[in-house]
């Protein structure tokens, strides 16, 4: 059963439900994540290497989950002898 809104947990704090929402990084948390600049991060965003949606404000927001399947993907070992693919 899920907890409803304004419940109490253990601790005594209130227990606020998971939301279904996905969540979206910034420019800069992209980057400590990939281990490169922000300005990286924004040049592949623009080549349409990585996915993002602009904010009202004009700013880039990249899904998490997918960002993260991508960090998975690019620590994985490649086969002896074989270089991975470009994208």
């Amino acid at each position: 059963m899920s907890p409803k809104w304004g419940t109490t947990g253990k601790n005594g704090g209130t227990v606020m439900p998971q939301t279904a929402e996905p969540r979206y990084l910034r420019t800069a948390q992209v980057a400590e994540l990939l281990h490169v600049s922000p300005k990286t991060v924004s040049r592949w965003a623009q080549e349409g290497r990585l996915p993002y949606l602009r904010t009202l404000g004009g700013h880039r927001r990249y899904p998490d989950r997918e960002i993260r399947a991508l960090l998975e993907s690019l620590s994985e070992p490649s086969p002896a002898g074989q270089p991975r693919a470009a994208s």
